[in-house]
């Protein structure tokens, strides 16, 4: 069986790609670090290493047939070196560099839609960095760039759901019309785990985006419904919005970023769905998916 290393395995998308890597006769390896192997929800062969710890990953590399980079962030610890530099261009650069010297051709990374020069977000722009990181190296790569991931253990539908759980009334922004197209987290890990031995993928960036399209607004009254309410919504103003983030967007109470916030309002969907034709994979429908885990 072929050998597959995972970086990011302990987060919500690696489980699910180290699952869906088990289902379909790979064997996973997860990088880990030292205290966060219990984070493992399914079977994989522990590697200790670190993205941005170059002897560790080259050491983590040896003997693989691919590796599957998810290492990503949405929010910033800088205290903890947590930062969209180093999680998203330093730890691709790493990654890439890596393989490379240590003959791993394959290379499956996970980028995110939106991704360009060009962005306003530093969350784009960094990812757009470990890109140009992953494609300039000589590998056999493919580049996937994710709409908004949700699944039973994701922190955005839950979150919201969590809030709507202790209040009839809940607020969003400006008049929340901004379009999303979620897609479900088993999707993404079938994905990434197909394109392994797709030689169709190789030197291509895929956008991957769910069936269906939702705004802001709407997905609020899906999970309002799925929960059996019947919440008021009331519209906030985007420069109170702006102001609040202004002053509390930095702390780690604070449920939303700037990033975060011009993420939401650029809107997050797709009009490529090729990746899914050439992997033969057929989209989970958001409402009846949501409906399956959220309570």
């Amino acid at each position: 069986m072929k050998k597959v290393l995972v970086t990011g395995a302990t987060g919500f998308v690696g489980n699910a790609v180290i699952e869906s890597l088990n289902r379909h006769g790979y064997t996973p390896y997860a990088l880990v670090r030292r205290g966060s192997e219990k984070k493992l929800v399914h079977p994989a062969i522990e590697l200790y290493g670190d993205v941005l710890d170059h002897v560790s990953l080259s050491k983590a590399m040896q003997g693989m047939d691919a590796v599957i980079h998810l290492v990503g962030i949405i929010r910033e610890f800088p205290q903890k070196w947590i930062t969209f530099e180093n999680m998203h261009s330093r730890a691709s650069e790493n990654v890439a560099s890596a393989a490379a010297e240590n003959g791993v051709k394959r290379l499956i990374h996970m980028s995110a839609n939106g991704t360009r020069e060009n962005a306003v977000s530093m969350y784009h722009i960094t990812k757009c960095r470990g890109e140009n990181a992953v494609t300039s190296k000589g590998l056999d790569y493919t580049i996937f760039r994710p709409s908004l991931i949700y699944g039973p253990q994701d922190t955005f539908i839950n979150m919201l759901a969590g809030f709507m759980k202790k209040t009839p009334v809940f607020s969003y922004f400006g008049d929340g019309s901004y379009p999303m197209q979620p897609i479900y987290v088993q999707d993404v890990a079938d994905c990434f785990v197909k394109a392994i031995d797709t030689p169709e993928t190789i030197g291509k960036t895929y956008s991957l985006c769910g069936p269906d399209v939702v705004s802001y607004k709407g997905l609020l009254k899906m999970i309002s419904g799925i929960l059996g309410r019947n919440h008021l919504l009331l519209p906030v103003p985007e420069i109170f919005i702006k102001a609040a983030i202004g002053m509390f967007g930095k702390t780690d109470w604070f449920p939303i970023t700037k990033d975060q916030f011009i993420m939401l309002t650029e809107g997050n969907v797709c009009d490529d769905d090729s990746a899914f034709r050439v992997l033969g994979i057929e989209r989970h429908r958001l409402e009846e998916t949501v409906r399956s885990y959220l309570r």
